[in-house]
């Protein structure tokens, strides 16, 4: 469900559920979250440690499963409200991964 500009909650299309093979929106939504928040969690505890020099590689990994996913959902179910910016976000997650790995790779160059 999704919270609409007028107060009240909008569900996604029932005609989507025919696409996919789950029974209702539920099972997606726990996937999503157990997927890419613990996924990121995980990345992010590898971030701050500090013996950590390949924290980008689980960074990179998660921004490519979302990429990777956002790529199925529009083929299978086509546009959706938010399709673009979880695109951008994404991106700017592999972005990021892609920056932290070649300051990582600069610095063992000057060593």
């Amino acid at each position: 469900m999704i919270r609409s500009n007028y107060g009240i909650f909008i569900e996604y299309p029932k005609e989507w559920l025919s696409k996919v093979p789950f029974q209702n929106w539920v099972a997606p939504g726990i996937i999503a979250i157990v997927v890419f928040g613990l996924g990121n969690i995980i990345s992010a505890i590898f971030s701050f440690r500090k013996e950590s020099s390949q924290s980008w590689v689980m960074s990179a990994i998660m921004g490519g499963i979302f990429f990777m996913s956002l790529i199925a959902q529009v083929i299978i179910l086509r546009w959706y409200m938010a399709t673009v910016q979880f695109f951008i976000f994404s991106i700017i997650q592999l972005c990021l991964s892609a920056y932290v790995f070649l300051g990582y790779r600069k610095k063992s160059k000057e060593f």
